[in-house]
């Protein structure tokens, strides 16, 4: 692990009582020696005095006290030092909460390294085992993790386009690189009206203002390299104000996924910088006629064919062994897997083998009835 800047603010001493006591304790000293000076005289005597017998003299001296006056300009003092040092860390219109939450006395956050080249071919090889018909976007990413490995950079996975039918577990593919790679992770549906707003933030001033969800993934886990989501990216539409500004969630995520405007983007919300170039993109689409090109150029691109029933069948009963279903649940599975199509008319979907599973874990625990 390494510890990587993500908040870029400059970051000054606001602690009020220890400023407080240090300009006691300056202004104690400067009395005394002030004094000192005045016993000592500027007579033909005084020029034998050098400074270390000044410093004796002084030492000798009473520690005065200070008065309320005193007290009182020391605390105005340090209020106009305060104030002006948090304008200058370009955090002065924050409340405390959010001060708090953002604490730039943590600028740095921890990075997850890449152990090793050895250690991307076990993950590679694991998800692939686990669903080969990713193949192609399991290989995209065993590039890129080979490659942090090998430069000893922290974990990153460039963004990553997965265009495919729905239903074959593109997002399920996602989620399950980040548990491997034990990552945080947090996902945004694209087709909702609200997603570019859900990942770039609603800037200070609006009543539902907030920061965007991959701003709150860094700062509630502190890692500076975590893995954002965004599905059904080709459904993502454009929102439009009541004074007539349109905003695209595609459009926002240009300067996040751009490595050097990703660097100094700025969270309208907080209206601070943060470094978010160590975040994986992970994208999933089911058509890109709908996606602009600007946004595709920053992709690599996967095409995923169809999911076989064969596939299918060995995920249904991979999965279930791993929920801890019997031998007879994972028969009963696989035989709902294979007339399901004949009962539904149509193509059974990663989903449709989710939902089996979860139903058959259901009713294997459910209490025998008196």
């Amino acid at each position: 692990m390494s510890k990587i800047k993500i908040i870029q603010v400059q970051v000054f001493d606001t602690d009020e009582r220890a400023m407080k006591k240090r300009l006691r304790e300056f202004l104690r000293d400067l009395r005394k020696r002030n004094l000192a000076k005045g016993l000592i005289g500027d007579d033909e005597h005084s020029a034998d005095f050098e400074d270390g017998d000044l410093d004796l003299f002084n030492a000798e001296l009473p520690d005065g006290g200070l008065t309320y006056k005193d007290e009182a300009v020391i605390a105005k003092r340090v209020r106009c030092l305060i104030s002006r040092r948090s304008r200058a860390e370009g955090t002065a219109h924050l409340s405390k909460e959010d001060l708090q939450r953002l604490s730039p006395k943590e600028a740095y956050m921890t990075a997850m390294m890449a152990p090793s080249e050895h250690w991307a071919d076990e993950v590679a090889a694991g998800l692939h085992e686990e669903m080969p018909w990713m193949g192609r976007a399991t290989e995209c990413a065993w590039h890129d993790l080979r490659r942090a490995a090998r430069r000893g950079t922290a974990i990153k996975i460039e963004p990553l386009l997965i265009n495919g039918p729905s239903g074959i577990g593109k997002s399920t593919w996602a989620r399950a690189m980040a548990n491997r790679l034990g990552l945080p992770m947090a996902q945004s549906d694209a087709g909702a009206g609200s997603a570019g707003f859900d990942v770039a933030g609603v800037e200070r001033g609006w009543g539902s203002a907030q920061p965007g969800r991959p701003v709150n993934l860094l700062l509630d886990h502190r890692i500076a390299n975590p893995i954002f989501i965004v599905d059904e990216i080709c459904k993502a539409g454009i929102a439009t104000s009541t004074k007539g500004r349109s905003f695209s969630l595609t459009e926002a995520m240009l300067g996040l996924m751009e490595p050097g405007s990703g660097r100094t983007w700025t969270c309208p919300y907080f209206r601070v910088a943060f470094d978010m170039s160590h975040i994986s993109w992970l994208f999933t689409a089911n058509n890109l006629d709908t996606v602009p090109e600007p946004f595709l150029s920053r992709c690599q691109i996967v095409e995923v064919q169809e999911i076989t029933s064969q596939q299918l069948h060995d995920f249904a009963v991979r999965r279930g062994t791993e929920m801890g279903l019997s031998q007879e649940a994972l028969e009963a599975v696989c035989e709902a897997l294979g007339r399901a199509p004949q009962v539904t008319g149509r193509r059974m979907s990663l989903r449709d083998v989710v939902r089996i599973l979860e139903r058959a874990e259901t009713l294997e625990g459910r209490p025998p009835l008196q």
